[in-house]
């Protein structure tokens, strides 16, 4: 199932900032070249969009915890609101 973010924001203001890469070269676009727009894309990307398991087990490779995560909270860098990390959220199920 589709993931819920818990705090999206609509319209951050890295959307508003037009790429600034060369597509001439490599040398001249992100990831090399510093772009905030498209760097701000790439980190999006990085959210997971479907729910997963996280499973803690012991050294003997027992399961101890098993963690269905089914939400996001997204933690966003205050001048452009671009996504810098996010915490998983849960139910603990085992």
């Amino acid at each position: 199932m589709t993931i819920k973010i818990i705090n999206p924001i609509k319209n951050p203001l890295w959307k508003q900032i037009s790429c600034k890469c060369n597509n001439d070269s490599v040398e001249t676009k992100y990831p090399i070249s510093k772009c905030i727009h498209c760097e701000s894309e790439a980190q999006e990307k990085m959210v997971p969009t479907e729910e997963y398991d996280i499973i803690i087990e012991d050294k003997k490779k027992n399961i101890k915890t098993k963690i269905h995560v089914n939400k996001v909270k997204l933690h966003y860098n205050e001048k452009y609101q671009n996504i810098i990390g996010y915490s998983s959220m849960g139910d603990i199920v085992g």
